[in-house]
C-alpha cells in the first residue's frame, strides 16, 4: 500500500493547485477540446498517474521533508504567470501554471519524492498546448522536401511560396499539411516509449531525437506521395479530404516503424522494490501542510495583484484614422487582415495603398493587439513568397492561387514603441501591464497589387518614415 502521508500530500497538493489555478487550467482544457493538435493532452494525466504507480514500492518508504529552497522558483513561476496573465500571453500563463505543480510537489514533499517522480513530473509538461508557432517553418520544410522529391522523380515542378505547380495541377502546402500534429504526437509518444523501453540515458536521448526527425521526414514524403497519387490518377485521387485520410494512415505506419526500430535495442524493464528506511520524522506531514499553506498564500497574493492590475483601463486616445482616407474604398478586399475584436477599424486608401488599421484601446484576453489568432492577411487566399525588414516596418511579398502578386507592409504602434516585431511589442506591453500602465495601440497595414520594385519601396518609405512619423509627432 502506498504510504498514506505521501498519497495524502500528493492528492492535497494537486487539489490545491487545481483550485488556485482553475481559470488557467480551464483555458488550457478548452484548447485541448477544440484543437485536434492537442487532443492527446487529455491522456497525459492518466499516463503520469501510471508512471507514479510504477514507483509505488519506492514511494511507500519515501522520506517527506519539505524543500524550502523551492520557494524561490515557485516565486519566479508566479511572476511569470502574472506577466503572462496581464500581458495576455496565454501560452506563458499556461506554461507557468503547469510548471507550478511539479515545483509545488517538490517543495512540499521534498527531494526524495521529487527524484522518484522526476520523469512523471517532466512528462506532465506535455499537457501545455504549445508548438503551433512552428507551423510556418514546417510548411516550408514540407514544401522543400516535396519539391526536391518531385525533381528527383523527373516531374517538372514550379514553386512559389507554399504553392507547388506540376503539369497536372496546382497544390498548396496548407496548415493541415504542415505535420505539426504528427510531430507533437510522435515527440510525446517517443519520449514515453524511450523512458519505458530503455534504461540507458544515451539510448533514451537518441530515440527521442529520432522521434522528432522521423515525422519531419515522413511528412515530407507523405506530401510527395499525395502529389504523386494525384498526378498519376489525373487529379482524381488525393485532391480532397481523402488526402487527409491517407495522411493519418501513413502516420500510423510511421509510428509502427518507429516503435519497431526502437524495440530492436529494448532493455529489460526495471523492477522497483520497497526500500527499508530508518524512523520517519513525525513532524514532516505537519511541515508539509504549513508549506502548502504558504504556497497558497503566495499564489493568492499574486492573483490579487493581477486582478488589480487587470482593472486598469487606458485613457489614451488615438486617432489613427487620420492616416487613411476612409471615404475611398480599397481596390481589393481579398487580402484584408483578420483581427479579433478590435475596438475600432479603419479601412480606406492612402498614398495609392489599401490601408487597414485595427485599433485596440486595451490589452485584455480576447481583445489583444498581438495575438496568434490575428492575421496580417487572408491566409486562406494568399501565401508568403518572401519577406524582409525595413527600419520600422516589415514587407511581405504575397501570391495567390491565380498567380497574382501583392506587396503588404505593416507595423505596430503603441504608446512608446513603434515596431513590426510582434514579440518586441508584446513584451513592451507586458512590462507596462506588470506595473499597471494601461496599454493601447494599433496595427497599421498597407498593401498594393504588384511586385516589389524601386517605386514601391520609395512609396512605402514615404508612408512609414514620413507620414506616420509626422502623425506620431503631433
Amino acid at each position: 500500500m502506498l504510504n498514506n502521508h505521501v498519497f495524502r500530500m500528493l492528492l492535497g497538493t494537486f487539489l490545491v493547485w487545481g483550485a488556485l489555478f482553475y481559470s488557467s487550467i480551464a483555458s488550457t482544457v478548452a484548447i485541448w477540446n477544440r484543437s485536434e493538435t492537442f487532443a492527446h493532452c487529455f491522456i497525459i494525466l492518466p499516463i503520469c498517474l501510471y508512471l507514479i504507480r510504477q514507483k509505488w514500492p519506492l514511494l511507500k518508504s519515501a522520506y517527506i521533508k519539505p524543500n524550502y529552497w523551492l520557494l524561490l522558483p515557485v516565486l519566479g513561476t508566479l511572476i511569470v504567470w502574472t506577466f503572462g496573465h496581464l500581458a495576455g500571453i496565454l501560452v506563458l500563463e499556461q506554461l507557468a501554471t503547469f510548471v507550478m505543480l511539479p515545483f509545488m510537489i517538490w517543495c512540499v514533499l521534498g527531494n526524495q519524492v521529487a527524484r522518484l517522480m522526476a520523469f512523471a513530473l517532466a512528462f506532465w509538461m506535455f499537457s501545455v498546448p504549445v508548438g503551433e508557432f512552428l507551423i510556418p517553418h514546417l510548411q516550408e520544410l514540407t514544401a522543400d522536401i516535396t519539391v526536391w522529391s518531385l525533381q528527383l522523380t523527373g516531374i517538372p515542378v514550379y514553386r512559389e511560396g507554399l504553392y507547388i505547380a506540376i503539369p497536372g495541377g496546382l497544390f498548396e502546402v496548407a496548415v493541415a499539411c504542415s505535420g505539426i500534429r504528427y510531430l507533437i504526437a510522435s515527440f510525446t509518444l517517443g519520449t514515453l516509449y524511450a523512458y519505458i523501453t530503455y534504461q540507458s540515458k544515451t539510448k533514451r536521448v537518441v530515440f527521442v531525437i529520432f522521434s522528432i526527425l522521423l515525422p519531419l521526414l515522413a511528412n515530407g514524403i507523405r506530401a510527395y506521395g499525395i502529389v504523386m497519387i494525384a498526378h498519376l490518377s489525373d487529379m482524381k485521387y488525393a485532391t480532397g479530404v481523402d488526402h487527409l485520410i491517407y495522411g493519418w494512415l501513413f502516420f500510423g505506419v510511421v509510428i509502427f516503424i518507429m516503435f519497431s526500430v526502437g524495440n530492436i535495442w529494448a532493455e529489460p524493464a526495471r523492477v522497483y522494490k520497497a526500500e527499508v528506511t530508518a524512523s520517519r520524522e513525525l513532524r514532516a506531514p505537519k511541515l508539509s501542510l504549513v508549506t502548502l499553506g504558504s504556497l497558497s498564500l503566495m499564489a493568492m497574493a499574486t492573483f490579487s495583484y493581477a486582478r488589480v492590475m487587470s482593472d486598469v483601463v487606458s485613457d489614451i486616445t488615438y486617432s489613427p484614422g487620420q492616416l487613411v482616407d476612409t471615404s475611398i474604398e480599397v481596390s481589393n478586399e481579398s487580402w484584408l487582415p483578420l483581427f479579433q475584436n478590435p475596438s475600432k477599424t479603419f479601412l480606406g486608401r492612402a498614398q495609392n495603398f489599401d490601408v487597414y488599421i485595427a485599433y485596440y484601446d486595451r490589452n485584455v484576453q480576447g481583445q489583444e493587439l498581438i495575438n496568434a489568432e490575428n492575421k496580417l492577411y487572408n491566409f486562406t487566399k494568399w501565401s508568403i513568397v518572401n519577406s524582409h525588414n525595413e527600419a520600422n516596418y516589415r514587407v511581405l511579398e504575397l501570391t495567390n492561387f491565380a498567380g497574382d502578386s501583392r506587396i503588404l507592409a505593416y507595423t505596430f504602434v503603441t504608446e512608446g514603441i513603434t515596431s513590426p516585431s510582434s514579440m518586441k511589442v508584446k513584451l513592451y506591453q507586458a512590462v507596462q501591464a506588470l506595473f499597471g500602465i494601461p496599454q493601447a495601440g494599433y496595427a497599421l497595414i498597407v498593401s498594393r497589387e504588384g511586385e516589389r520594385d524601386e517605386n514601391m519601396t520609395q512609396a512605402l518609405n514615404t508612408f512609414f518614415n514620413s507620414d506616420l512619423a509626422q502623425y506620431l509627432e503631433e
